[in-house]
């Protein structure tokens, strides 16, 4: 009965879906297939069960061409048909005996001896299927009557399957010898139980999580004679995540005695205790960040009289390639707020003089890098967003307290004894089965009880399964030996996603050694140019959806990111073997030979389009590049490094008008952007027009509204920066106007026009104006830039002082 109703499944109407409505409507998934599953008990019938359901939740948009079908009322019926089927199959999937039965049927699988046959193996692959099936559904949240949101189906079904082990299970499967069979499948679900969680988050859990476990560690150093109880309220916040606790879900459901049934509702109290001071904690915290934020915006505008606000964009919480929205990438941040150190302007002193080189100002760009200690660490940081990154700064950029810094000796050995502490707490966990939630079978989640659920479950991740993971998804892209096309956005998505928690967490070297590998990012490089030339070819043909094709590149950019990064994190750890600083220092060697990934970045930022992209992709793609090429000239000061990298030669390549265009439109949102994010674009200007005397390459629309904005808005920036935008303008005024060959006038008139000199440097303007005079020419238009006529201004100015203008002589 069951492979039949799967045949007429498989042979159905394609366009209209007429079988799968009918059992839609009859609520077969609920009063048929589910009972079937949790009460059967041969294999056979239970995997015939998982397919049939595997089939009945596919997505619509997998079955129907969505556009076509909703222009038609039959079209429009039959999606709302098919929906429904899905909703009240995730509805359906809410009880957990459903999950149990599917998890419990992979527990029996994988205990077997041997190694599974084939059908097993695709057996275990349509569970995941299903599961992930099921995480897709979309739903809409409800509301209670008293108002309160309910809580969601998506939430309960999670909570359900770690309850049931599903952590134990999928870390099993992802080191399985046969995991190349579910191994892409794995990615996927794993993505779909991350969806809805932001970056930001976790990582503030995590440093909870660090700081429980640094009190944990005092207690026992006071009393540490007696064996800890397995009972006590020593474990960390919310789930017992403690790593030396041996109690663990085995799947089990015999019965249970009183005394057990009296300590799980001792257990239950103890852990809801731990989540309502954890939540108190965790909103004490963003109460202290919002003072410490309204108080650091309110001392910048009683200072400068504006403030630089920071975007938060929800990039990286999780995809899955069934849906189709478009990954946005984290905003990189910097930590605080910084000044440069003050200095006379040496443009106003001789306005003819040209803009020295960046490296004479004062080590601007990509020559000299700040050590952040902050970029490290892996302690809760008041003053910083959730949404901060771990930015490396040019070394131009200065505290606002100048005050000079006492060494603590002491101050440093605690610092060293928390990483100690931390280490030594993850090498317990990789050694320790999977979480206990047992004694909450019944719980009702919140969104806060599923990112406590999912940080437990990224420590477990990280130690345990991510670079089998990673490398067994890596392998089959480059084999190509699979029947169907892989999405790679599940492979940029894992390094982008997860990196940034292994290097805040500083995890051993071997947990992440094959994702921190050179193969690794040589194939993040070729991809960006096999996706550049995608997007063009697609981009001609009229219809095509581009939205795939620009997530994958957006992914590309912040994967490459989070691994520069991460090895730039890496390389400054104090506790890795010899074996690890070794395959370190030859992935920094590596990578400073290849040119192919220094290009890429130019590739992609003169090819932007912001008709079809972005700000954010363009923000993310000129953020990288800076961070790329700190790392780089970093590496070429190492002692072992024998290449012959030249940096500027490489920079000369961004001196184009196409490529500081799209540096000019992300500059416009220059009071949006913060400061690391201005910083960037800065940077590669003040490189352009100082290292590289290109200063014409700057005078663009785009650019000189900016930075005619950033000087009339007074708004707070680097001493370098004003020094550049005030050498450019003055520049630009200065630098005589050559009429385009398009808008040249026509033969005839030329006779009866004088023709304006064409000037070929600045120097030869002193033929009709002294020095003395453009310096004045220069000053009174600085004074008069705000006022309703500056030039009119400027001409009374000049008489002022006995001297006479026209118009038409200014502006020649």
């Amino acid at each position: 009965f069951l492979y039949k109703n799967f045949g007429k499944l498989s042979l159905e109407d394609r366009a209209l879906r007429t079988f799968r409505r009918a059992l839609g409507f009859a609520q077969v998934i609920k009063k048929d297939l589910l009972p079937l599953l949790i009460n059967a008990h041969d294999s056979k019938i239970i995997d015939a069960t998982v397919k049939i359901l595997v089939n009945l939740t596919i997505p619509v948009e997998c079955l129907l061409p969505i556009d076509v079908m909703s222009k038609s009322d039959a079209g429009r019926h039959t999606i709302f048909e098919l929906n429904q089927l899905l909703i009240s199959g995730k509805e359906a999937f809410v009880d957990s005996r459903s999950t149990k039965a599917i998890v419990d049927y992979m527990k029996r699988v994988l205990d077997k001896e041997g190694k599974l046959s084939e059908n097993e193996c695709e057996s275990l692959n349509n569970c995941l299927l299903l599961l992930r099936n099921i995480l897709h559904i979309p739903e809409s949240r409800m509301l209670s009557p008293g108002g309160a949101v309910l809580c969601s189906k998506q939430n309960q079904i999670l909570w359900n399957l770690f309850t049931q082990s599903i952590d134990k299970v999928l870390i099993e499967l992802m080191t399985c010898s046969q995991k190349a069979y579910w191994g892409v499948t794995m990615v996927q679900l794993i993505a779909l139980m991350y969806k809805d969680q932001h970056v930001g988050t976790l990582q503030k859990l995590l440093n909870l999580w660090f700081e429980a476990s640094l009190s944990e560690s005092s207690e026992d150093n006071e009393s540490n004679t007696s064996p800890p109880d397995q009972g006590s309220g020593d474990s960390s916040p919310m789930l017992t995540s403690d790593p030396t606790s041996d109690s663990s879900d085995t799947g089990s459901s015999g019965k249970t005695s009183s005394s057990e049934s009296d300590s799980t509702k001792q257990h239950m109290t103890r852990i809801s205790s731990h989540m309502e001071s954890n939540k108190i904690n965790a909103k004490n915290t963003s109460e202290g960040q919002r003072k410490n934020q309204s108080n650091s915006n309110s001392t910048r505008k009683g200072n400068s009289g504006k403030s630089s606000s920071k975007k938060h964009s929800d990039v990286e919480s999780g995809i899955s390639s069934l849906h189709s929205q478009e990954m946005t990438a984290l905003k990189i941040t910097s930590h605080g707020h910084h000044h440069c150190r003050n200095r006379q302007s040496e443009i106003s002193g001789n306005p003819k003089k040209e803009l020295p080189s960046a490296s004479e100002m004062s080590d601007c760009g990509y020559g000299t890098q700040m050590e952040n200690p902050e970029s490290i660490s892996t302690s809760s940081n008041e003053d910083e967003g959730p949404h901060s990154k771990r930015a490396t700064k040019p070394i131009h950029q200065k505290p606002h307290n100048m005050q000079k810094v006492r060494y603590n000796a002491k101050a440093n050995v605690l610092v060293q004894d928390k990483k100690e502490w931390r280490r030594k707490k993850l090498v317990k966990r990789s050694r320790t089965t999977s979480m206990n939630m047992k004694a909450l079978v019944h719980h009702t989640p919140t969104d806060e009880d599923i990112s406590n659920l999912l940080k437990e479950f990224t420590v477990d991740f990280l130690l345990k399964g991510y670079g089998c993971l990673v490398q067994e998804l890596h392998h089959q892209l480059l084999s190509n030996k699979q029947n169907f096309q892989i999405d790679t956005s599940h492979f940029f998505w894992l390094v982008t996603y997860f990196l940034k928690f292994a290097a805040q967490l500083e995890l051993e070297l071997d947990h992440i050694r094959p994702v921190l590998s050179f193969e690794v990012v040589s194939y993040l490089t070729f991809e960006g140019v096999n996706l550049c030339e995608q997007l063009e070819t697609t981009a001609l043909q009229q219809g095509n959806d581009l939205k795939p094709c620009l997530r994958r590149m957006h992914l590309v950019v912040t994967a490459i990111r989070e691994f520069v990064q991460a090895v730039d994190t890496y390389k400054k750890i104090t506790h890795l073997s010899r074996e690890d600083r070794e395959h370190l220092l030859e992935l920094q060697m590596k990578i400073g030979a290849t040119e192919d990934l220094k290009c890429l970045f130019i590739l992609l930022i003169q090819q932007y389009n912001p008709h079809i992209q972005n700000k954010q992709y363009l923000q993310d793609l000129i953020v990288t590049n800076h961070i790329l090429l700190l790392f780089l000239d970093s590496v070429a000061k190492l002692p072992e490094y024998k290449g012959n990298t030249n940096l500027m030669e490489h920079i000369k390549q961004f001196a184009t008008m196409e490529i500081m265009k799209q540096y000019g439109l992300l500059l416009e949102d220059f009071q949006n952007n913060g400061e690391f994010i201005n910083d960037c674009v800065f940077t590669m200007m003040h490189h352009v027009g100082g290292d590289l005397q290109q200063t014409s390459i700057l005078f663009q629309p785009t650019i000189l509204k900016a930075f005619s904005q950033i000087w009339e808005t007074d708004f707070e920036i680097c001493d370098d920066w004003s020094d550049l935008i005030e050498y450019v303008i003055h520049k630009f005024v200065n630098t005589p106007r050559v009429t385009p060959l398009s808008s040249q006038p026509s033969p005839m008139s030329i006779e009866k026009k004088i023709p304006l000199p064409i000037l070929k440097d600045c120097k030869n303007t002193e033929t009709e104006w002294s020095k003395d005079k453009s310096d004045n020419l220069y000053w009174y238009y600085a004074q008069s830039s705000k006022s309703a006529d500056p030039v009119g201004r400027v001409m009374e100015l000049f008489r002022e002082n006995g001297v006479v203008v026209t118009r038409t002589g200014l502006f020649k």
